[in-house]
């Protein structure tokens, strides 16, 4: 008497199931990486700057994230969301909200911190120059991971659903 074998299908044949066992969890999932990537560019937002100041008579002064009580808040509240938000990963519905939570948080930052720089562009009294650094980007790389994320969970939520229609 044969017995038959389950066969081993391969992770992608698998579809959804894969993707929530309790060996592989949640880091098998791309908006995984894209929420890591989010807090990152939040991480990243204290150590780049987003822009610089020439004052008369002194040296360049260099802005960070962490100059600005607002903009510190809200880097730690970006870098919060995305490792909430990962950890969420059953609650597909509340990681996506948290996931546009994040986006509003990196708009605001993007703000923020374009509107630091531009007080001082309209000081020319004061200022010999101020200019934007490359650290303007992050927020903007913030809300593009946190973008791609939503869009991840949206999908598996889909897929969801349409297994369930299924059963």
């Amino acid at each position: 008497m044969q017995v038959n074998k389950p066969r081993a299908e391969a992770p992608m044949q698998m579809g959804i199931a894969y993707l929530y066992t309790k060996q592989n969890g949640m880091i098998q999932r791309i908006q995984t990486v894209y929420l890591l990537l989010s807090g990152l560019c939040a991480v990243l937002s204290w150590k780049i700057p987003f822009g610089k100041v020439e004052l008369l008579n002194q040296p360049v002064k260099v802005y960070v994230a962490n100059d600005s009580f607002p903009l510190t808040l809200l880097m730690i509240l970006a870098i919060l969301l995305a490792i909430i938000a990962i950890f969420l990963f059953k609650k597909r519905r509340l990681q996506l909200r948290l996931s546009w939570l994040g986006f509003l948080v990196g708009a605001v930052a993007l703000f923020l911190e374009y509107s630091i720089v531009h007080d001082f562009q309209t000081q020319p009294a004061l200022v010999q120059r101020a200019y934007y650094w490359i650290g303007i980007a992050l927020p903007v790389l913030m809300m593009l991971f946190f973008l791609l994320a939503a869009r991840g969970i949206r999908r598996d939520e889909k897929l969801v659903r349409s297994l369930n229609r299924l059963r």
